[in-house]
């Protein structure tokens, strides 16, 4: 199996759990759901599907994360918004059915930026369902590239040179360190700090490739996690902060 064909694999895999997570919530609900999908864009749910939603809300800060905008689906209300992952004020508590997000956790900057997500996320969901490439596995799944994450940036930008992208390959080293300082993978005991007593799910080629944190109607649960991510936040408030990537996830 090429490494694209295992992505679409996982990708084809990952989306049939999740249509078995808007069917099971939709029937305890005994109604479509309203779905809030953080850094997303309409394509990604063709591979999902739409049974069970009555509307989605795609939030992203900028227009072009949107990719190519369908305004009306039958029996789907899709909006757009332009907004941050960190800070959902207009969004208020358990207001959503379903958080979600794929692969933009580790895009929003250091530690506390990616706290303030999480913390954000289970505040607004009473349903969650947040992805996010494993640390762990080491082909870096944003540049196509081995261990460029497991190095120093320095070394990282050096590996970049191994990229199956070609624009990985051809960019200058200012354009590979920029890009490398706009991703941070996270492992699985990060992840948990991140979202403490919510499940998570890990996909596996051998080596863990991707988690997949989520719950379904659990309050209390989901209260705890937001105070957790709090107080990792707070713990964690000396570090630096980056800017949020200017790039989707590949995974």
């Amino acid at each position: 199996m090429s490494f694209n064909q295992s992505v679409n694999y996982f990708r084809k895999k990952r989306g049939a759990r999740l249509r078995r997570h808007i069917r099971q919530l939709s029937h305890s609900l005994g109604r479509t759901l309203d779905i809030l999908d953080v850094g997303g864009r309409p394509d990604y749910w063709e591979n999902v599907g739409l049974e069970g939603i009555r509307s989605i809300t795609f939030l992203n800060q900028d227009d072009v994360e949107f990719g190519d905008r369908i305004e009306t689906v039958p029996g789907v209300e899709f909006s757009f918004r332009i907004g941050d992952a960190r800070q959902l004020a207009e969004f208020s508590d358990k207001s959503v059915d379903l958080v979600h997000s794929n692969s933009v956790i580790e895009h929003v900057g250091g530690w506390d930026d990616m706290a303030a997500m999480a913390r954000e996320v289970v505040r607004v969901g009473g349903s969650g369902w947040i992805q996010t490439p494993a640390w762990e596995f080491p082909i870096e799944p944003h540049f196509h590239a081995p261990f460029v994450h497991w190095v120093g940036k320095p070394m990282g930008v050096r590996l970049l040179s191994l990229s199956r992208l070609r624009w990985c390959r051809d960019a200058d080293l200012q354009v590979r360190r920029y890009q490398l300082d706009h991703v941070n993978l996270l492992a699985k005991r990060e992840l948990k700090a991140l979202f403490p007593n919510l499940q998570i799910y890990t996909e596996r080629v051998i080596l863990a490739k991707s988690y997949v944190v989520h719950w379904a109607g659990q309050r209390s649960s989901v209260a705890a996690a937001g105070q957790g991510s709090m107080d990792w936040a707070q713990a964690g408030r000396s570090t630096s902060t980056a800017a949020q990537a200017g790039f989707s996830g590949f995974v």
